[in-house]
């Protein structure tokens, strides 16, 4: 099964979100001079890899389109 446009969107977003999230938590823990559990590193790592395997699953047309539109 490979996502289509409509998938694509609702997966962008999600990512999208969970980054923003991520780095709010963090800049907040650096603020309140606390150590997180898991590093901003480790997180885009793991969100770096999870864009790629979306990637992977993604149709070529809808692929562009989230290329050309985020």
């Amino acid at each position: 099964m490979k996502f289509n446009i409509q998938d694509r969107i609702v997966l962008d977003e999600m990512i999208d979100t969970f980054t923003a999230e991520m780095h709010k938590h963090q800049d907040d823990a650096e603020l309140l001079d606390k150590r997180t559990i898991i590093t901003r590193e480790y997180w885009l790592s793991m969100i770096e890899d999870v864009q790629r395997k979306i990637d992977n699953f993604t149709t070529k047309k809808a692929l562009s389109h989230s290329k050309n539109h985020r």
